[in-house]
């Protein structure tokens, strides 16, 4: 598997940000899937990966497109 761009204190920024906006990126969603599956995930940022994909599934997260500036 290649190197995610998405790791350790990356996973709590992105955590605190979607948190903060009820919004994340599709390429942030399927970063996220990666890394719940990557070994080197913690079972800390497992825990953090699956409240936020919940809450995708609930609703109360939107998956946005990615805007290009």
């Amino acid at each position: 598997m290649d190197s995610l761009p998405l790791l350790g204190n990356s996973i709590s920024d992105l955590f605190a940000e979607v948190s903060n906006t009820g919004k994340m990126t599709v390429s942030d969603r399927q970063t996220l899937e990666s890394a719940r599956l990557d070994p080197a995930t913690t079972e800390e940022e497992k825990q953090a990966i699956s409240r936020l994909l919940h809450a995708v599934r609930l609703d109360r997260i939107q998956v946005v497109e990615e805007t290009h500036v």
